[in-house]
């Protein structure tokens, strides 16, 4: 019994070798390989001349193509991969030996996660009942008050003076968290009392401050509002609005500490000391931070923006 001759397609599977795009400028290099010119090549693709058999085995190697290909168009038949006995069963005992593996990990990784939170909260408890190192009761000292206004979600300043943020033209002991803040697209409302014409210039180096500290001039236009009361203000005041999950995690010691004089919606407010020879401010009471909050809605709405 004899097989049916296989047909022949050597000219088509030579044009589409030099047809394709990543073969493209081919035909002048193979017919440079071949050692003939690109008149032949053209002869080879219509039929007029047939190539050698050692002319064969040379265009089959510049394309790194099988003969079978080259003239009968016939891709190599790939052999399925040998499966030895247990291989596979290997593999799912290795993917399941290292889930187990990955399990414990975790759960080991969980149960100390547990633990050292227990621990944190307990010393954060001891530290928070002792009295030696802390001011007198409801002082705030500018390490809390920073450390108070990195956990917000907005700040208003109720102040006469800019020392805190910005003095001469430098940053102040502040001015880190500010920054910092207005990254995190948090934003700050202040509300200058005093002469408008005295606040321009330190309003103007402020925003250059915050500009060269790397926040983009227009988002610290819309973050960073500025408005003026020609009236006297008695004490400048802090309102933090607090982001009540983040500063038990962040700030444990200062969350309790604080909480009492912080609203059940993370409103929390000092009266802030302005002075060279003093630093910090004394917490306002809840009894007395509605009506704090009044005053600057009420003057807010009086004052002129900046």
């Amino acid at each position: 019994m004899t097989s049916e001759p296989r047909p022949v397609v050597f000219q088509a599977s030579l044009r589409s070798l030099l047809d394709s795009p990543a073969l493209a400028g081919n035909r002048k290099k193979l017919a440079r390989a071949l050692g003939v010119n690109e008149a032949t090549i053209s002869h080879y693709l219509h039929g007029r001349i047939k190539p050698s058999f050692e002319t064969l085995l040379g265009i089959a190697s510049f394309f790194n193509v099988s003969l079978d290909y080259l003239v009968f168009g016939e891709r190599p038949r790939l052999e399925a991969p040998q499966d030895p006995v247990g291989l596979r069963a290997q593999i799912r005992r290795a993917i399941v030996e290292s889930s187990d593996l990955s399990g414990r990990h975790l759960d080991m990784f969980t149960r100390i996660s547990r633990r050292l939170e227990a621990k944190i909260d307990d010393v954060a408890r001891a530290l928070a009942e002792e009295t030696e190192g802390w001011g007198p009761v409801g002082f705030v000292t500018d390490s809390e008050a920073i450390g108070l206004e990195a956990c917000i979600t907005q700040m208003r300043i109720m102040t006469r003076k800019f020392q805190s943020d910005t003095q001469d033209g430098e940053p102040g002991a502040f001015f880190e968290v500010v920054s910092d803040n207005l990254r995190l697209l948090r934003p700050y409302q202040y509300l200058l009392y005093g002469d408008r014409e005295t606040w321009i210039p330190a309003v103007q180096s402020f925003r250059k401050l915050v500009i060269r500290s790397g926040v983009p001039g227009e988002l610290s236009q819309d973050l960073l509002q500025f408005r003026s009361l020609d009236q006297e203000l008695v004490s400048s005041v802090c309102i933090l609005d607090l982001d009540l999950p983040l500063i038990k995690r962040q700030e444990p010691i200062l969350w309790e500490r604080h909480q009492d004089n912080i609203s059940p919606d993370g409103v929390w407010a000092y009266m802030s000391i302005e002075r060279p020879d003093a630093q910090g401010g004394v917490t306002i009471e809840p009894l007395y931070l509605h009506s704090t909050l009044r005053q600057f809605n009420r003057d807010w709405s009086h004052a002129k923006p900046m």
